[in-house]
């Protein structure tokens, strides 16, 4: 029997980088699979509003709450299944497991059911970010990580255009329940696929090696000690909620400019979903640019794309152009979403190897609850208030509102991150 050989570490850390962008794409995909079973729903708001006799608040209720503190609350668990255990495996089941409750949601024939199945689907995907992230901290050096980052993103959230523009044309072939099984079917095939191609990588590749593990609450401590990670856990889940404000997007273009559903996930969902892939990707070679200059860029750009993308949200909601609409969504998406892998990034600057899982974990709960969850209920809440108050339903002036409202939200955001660069400094760790 031969012995076990040592690998020097600069030769495993060249193995492991020679194979990096391998594992990303597949990473990625997984990403694609989580991005199109979350923005399937709001293509089919309507068509299950209309089948089921729902209301706007019901609707928010599935899509913000059930799917939100589900999601928030798994990413707890999956945070430290992240950190102490095979995070392929952890990947694999739970691509597995909300893939299902995708094509659930397809049999659901009440409220309660839609709800149930919903959180279902929340529950499976909080396993993707925790444990993703932390794989792409041990394939990736941190100088490599902001892109990185950005490409499985950017990927991801093309997910975003196949769930709309692919759901909206499978809905009219196959009614909201086809759909939904068809999305479902797909990822539960790429499931096994996915765990046989990935690899896992010792944990800290790229840093000082001999840290021993730390339990969830020294972890929290630790990592909650630091006023730049206190500062990124409330601005991450502000500028996510342009997620939840997304969820309405669908249903807003239907109401407002009498919109098929298959025309909506059609140019809708290429314009805001072109946006943040095109956006993601840009944002990550910008930053990646920038922080040669100054390594700071990395939190100062998600406040400045932010602002910019609530600038142009605004007069989105009053246009009644559908070319215009369709192009302002495309460039508030596209400031949006060049926010996304950089506020990423800033994550793993200021978490050690060992906190990586259980940070993702913390920002995970904050979005879900903020954007995931309350942002599309408020909105449902406050649409239905709208119409209480005479503002019409059927036109979308009452939804119009309601999206204005929720504006304040990103906004906040950029408070945050300005906050978070002029603390950066003195917590980095990577």
């Amino acid at each position: 029997m031969h012995g076990t050989v040592q690998v020097p570490r600069p030769a495993r850390n060249a193995a492991l980088v020679s194979h990096a962008y391998l594992m990303l794409v597949v990473l990625a995909l997984i990403n694609l699979f989580n991005f199109m079973d979350r923005i399937l729903f709001s293509v089919l708001l309507e068509p299950i509003k209309l089948d089921l006799g729902l209301t706007d608040s019901q609707m928010g209720l599935i899509g913000g709450i059930a799917f939100g503190i589900l999601y928030g609350v798994g990413s707890l668990f999956m945070g430290r299944l992240a950190d102490t255990r095979n995070r392929v495996t952890v990947l694999s089941g739970a691509l597995a497991f909300w893939s299902a409750a995708s094509a659930l949601c397809g049999q659901a024939m009440s409220f309660a059911q839609m709800f149930a199945a919903r959180g279902a689907v929340g529950v499976g995907v909080s396993g993707c970010a925790p444990t993703a992230h932390s794989l792409i901290g041990d394939y990736f050096p941190p100088e490599r990580r902001s892109l990185a980052l950005s490409i499985f993103t950017a990927i991801g959230t093309a997910g975003t255009i196949v769930g709309l523009v692919v759901g909206g044309l499978v809905y009219n072939a196959l009614g909201w329940r086809g759909a939904f099984m068809a999305f479902g079917i797909t990822g539960i095939v790429f499931a096994p696929i996915a765990w046989l191609l990935l690899r896992e990588p010792g944990r800290g590749t790229f840093e000082q090696a001999g840290e021993a593990a730390l339990g969830w609450g020294e972890s929290v401590r630790t990592l909650l000690s630091r006023p730049t990670v206190r500062s990124l856990l409330v601005a991450m889940p502000l500028v996510m909620s342009f997620g939840g404000i997304a969820t309405w997007v669908p249903a807003y273009l239907q109401r407002t400019m009498g919109l098929s559903a298959a025309e909506v996930g059609t140019y809708g969902g290429l314009s805001f979903g072109l946006g943040l892939v095109l956006g993601t990707l840009g944002g990550g070679i910008i930053v990646n640019a920038l922080r040669k200059r100054d390594p700071l860029w990395e939190f100062r750009w998600p406040a400045l794309a932010t602002a910019t993308a609530v600038l142009l949200l605004i007069p989105f909601a009053f246009t009644q152009n559908a070319m215009l609409g369709y192009g302002l969504l495309f460039l508030a998406f596209f400031a949006a979403g060049s926010s996304f892998g950089p506020a990423l990034a800033c994550m793993l600057v200021v978490a050690e190897p060992r906190t990586r899982g259980t940070m993702v974990a913390l920002n995970i709960l904050g979005t879900a609850l903020v954007s995931y969850g309350l942002t599309p209920a408020i909105i449902g809440f406050v649409s239905d208030l709208m119409i209480g108050l005479g503002f019409g339903e059927a036109n979308g002036e009452s939804l119009r509102y309601a999206l204005l409202a929720s504006l304040v939200l990103p906004a906040l955001a950029v408070i945050f991150f300005i906050r978070s660069s002029r603390t950066a400094a003195r917590d980095t760790v990577a």
